[in-house]
């Protein structure tokens, strides 16, 4: 009978962690990869899947965050995808160097690790720390790049390549690099023109923990040429967009069950399909079907009769912000029930300080979005200096929901 191990997964002892995942894989055990400050409990007398696997949180489905168990067999299959992947678009896998920034706890950080087992690759894990220093992270790669003569490649997030592609240092590890898959959130398309016009080789793909990381990629060619898509299925993928843009997902590697009210309980349907936390839609390019993410189907609002996503009405708001200097932080827009037009925006920012006048700020950014279309334009405004996303740096609606309720707004 296997057994549940906890890794507690610290970024600074990824090299230690990883050694102990190993230990546990050998003794045939199941591994939660527990974020730092986690407190979750098993219950010993679970009944588990034999083999062994990792049980890690996911922010991809309907409901909040899950606990999913992925097989050591299904993390394999979706390496090998990946390195087939690779290999159609002219790199080799085992000579490729990894470079991995990403936290060991997310599917996005663990699977590199698991690809350069699987591939017998060269691997690096990039602390965080390093990612906040541009020049060190240039030096490093560099005296990697000219010690073993191999491309690099590796996985970012959009706001790891918000905050470097703008440093002359950050620029240049970012142009340095053969390949960077690009995932965990919607790019906002200036910082994808802003990578096209540097000429960098992103990648931007589309997975979930659930499927073992990556289902769909974008070819840097196709990405440079243009396309916001997240590119084609892999080869051991099928996806299905129904009429209402909701995304299904195929895959022999999708999740074993998942962690639900004190028990494991399986995720797909009985024809072996996986509904994602997304919609989407199909696109053309090249004359085939790309995939084209629109955003959460747990956000994504009716109002007045238009389907709104606030994750764009988001991005377009943080464009202004930076664009003008305002000095706000973050910001998260929901939808709330409105008895007229049946919901509407309201926004919840996160502040730069404390001590300052939050009225004329936002009065600022109502009047730099005055000719926005009225359903797109949050109705009310909210301080709320405790604003984040949970461990998978997703926002949990339910839990804003009810705080808006509890909290009056600025205007």
């Amino acid at each position: 009978m296997s057994n549940i191990a906890v890794v507690k997964c610290i970024p600074e002892k990824n090299l230690e962690c990883s050694k102990e995942i190993l230990k546990n894989f050998e003794k045939h055990n199941w591994v939660y990869l527990a974020p730092p400050k986690d407190q979750t409990k098993f219950s010993t007398s679970l009944s588990l899947p034999e083999g062994e696997g990792i049980i890690i949180a996911s922010g991809g489905s309907i409901g909040g965050p899950n606990l999913c168990l992925q097989s050591i067999k299904n993390l394999t299959k979706s390496a090998l995808a990946t390195g087939k992947w690779l290999k159609n678009h002219g790199l080799t896998p085992n000579e490729c160097i990894i470079l991995n920034s990403l936290p060991l706890h997310h599917i996005s950080g663990f699977m590199p690790w698991w690809r350069h087992r699987t591939w017998r690759s060269e691997y690096h894990w990039i602390s965080p720390s390093f990612m906040h220093e541009p020049l060190q992270l240039r030096q490093f790669s560099e005296a990697l790049a000219n010690k073993y003569r191999r491309p690099l490649i590796t996985s970012l997030v959009p706001t790891q390549l918000l905050s470097l592609i703008d440093n002359p240092d950050g620029l240049k590890w970012l142009q340095s690099l053969a390949l960077i898959w690009l995932g965990g959130a919607l790019i906002p398309i200036d910082l994808a023109d802003k990578a096209r016009r540097k000429s960098i080789n992103l990648a931007p793909c589309y997975g979930a923990t659930e499927t073992g990381a990556m289902v769909t990629c974008l070819s840097p060619k196709d990405f440079i040429k243009g396309s916001n898509s997240v590119g084609f299925p892999l080869e051991d993928v099928e996806i299905e967009i129904n009429k209402r843009h909701s995304l299904k997902i195929k895959t022999s590697r999708i999740a074993t069950s998942k962690w639900n009210n004190g028990k494991f309980v399986e995720i797909t349907d009985t024809n072996g399909w996986w509904e994602a936390g997304d919609l989407a839609q199909y696109i053309s390019l090249d004359n085939r079907k790309a995939i084209q993410i629109l955003g959460r189907r747990d956000s994504a609002i009716n109002s007045g009769g238009e389907t709104i996503f606030p994750e764009d009405i988001e991005i377009e708001l943080m464009k202004i912000v930076s664009k003008h200097q305002i000095p706000i932080k973050d910001i998260f827009v929901l939808g709330v029930s409105d008895k007229k037009w049946g919901q509407r925006l309201v926004a919840l920012t996160k502040f730069k300080e404390k001590e300052i006048n939050r009225y004329p700020i936002i009065s600022l950014l109502t009047d730099l979005i005055e000719d926005w279309q009225p359903s797109k334009k949050p109705l009310k405004w909210y301080d709320c200096p405790k604003l984040s996303r949970n461990i998978n740096k997703k926002w949990e609606i339910k839990k804003w929901q009810d705080w808006i309720v509890l909290n009056r707004p600025i205007n």
